[in-house]
């Protein structure tokens, strides 16, 4: 009896979390957004009203939306570039506040950012050992012929760190070795940075795999 209801606690509670820290949020970005609402109306000594109050938080948000899209127009042309640029090298210069900088920086353009380098898909290595796998993202299949005195039949794969994959190492292993996954990179990004907690929807396809790593993979 005790484990049943141990069960159906914790059920109920994986259940009611993310609903509670969702609206937990909510109302914190409304009481944020009412407080500066009300601290530059106090400094304006303006009197809105009273059927407009439940209403500025609101437009406090909207307000702010639209402040961080201007941020970003002007982070996108040249002066803006120089600007960031500056910032960004005076935070880095300033220690311990640098790291924590570094690690949302670094987060914020795995989730967010629209990185140069498109991998072609998530894939599975053994690594770093025999019976160990990770997953991995192909960057350069075969690479053998641009690597010379490499042989052919290798490939540049990214062994992501969680939870900042940026973080992670390149490493060159035989192509047969390398285990396709037909999962999406948004999904594969999600399961690195939540440290394996979040798993992707449905169940992960084996794509084509070479005899010799199908063998090595069955239970």
């Amino acid at each position: 009896m005790s484990a049943r209801l141990r069960r159906y606690f914790l059920t109920g509670l994986l259940s009611t979390l993310p609903i509670a820290v969702t609206l937990y949020v909510l109302v914190w970005v409304y009481n944020w957004s009412n407080n500066i609402i009300g601290s530059i109306l106090r400094a304006v000594d303006a009197e809105p009203s009273r059927w407009l109050l439940p209403f500025l938080p609101i437009l406090g948000i909207v307000a702010t939306l639209g402040l961080v899209a201007l941020v970003g127009a002007l982070a996108g042309n040249y002066v803006g570039r120089l600007i960031f640029g500056a910032i960004d090298r005076s935070i880095k210069t300033i220690p311990l506040v640098r790291e924590v900088y570094n690690a949302v920086q670094q987060i914020s353009h795995t989730l967010l950012g629209q990185p140069e380098v498109q991998f072609q898909r998530a894939a599975l290595v053994e690594y770093p050992r025999k019976g160990l796998y990770v997953l991995c993202f192909i960057a350069s299949p075969e690479v053998g012929k641009r690597l010379s005195p490499l042989p052919e039949g290798y490939t540049v794969v990214l062994v992501p760190t969680s939870p900042v994959p940026a973080s992670g190492m390149a490493i060159i292993v035989p192509t047969a070795d390398v285990i396709p996954l037909d999962i999406s990179i948004e999904d594969a990004l999600k399961y690195v940075v939540s440290a394996g907690f979040i798993l992707p929807e449905g169940k992960v396809k084996q794509l084509t795999i070479p005899p010799s790593v199908a063998t090595k993979v069955q239970p």
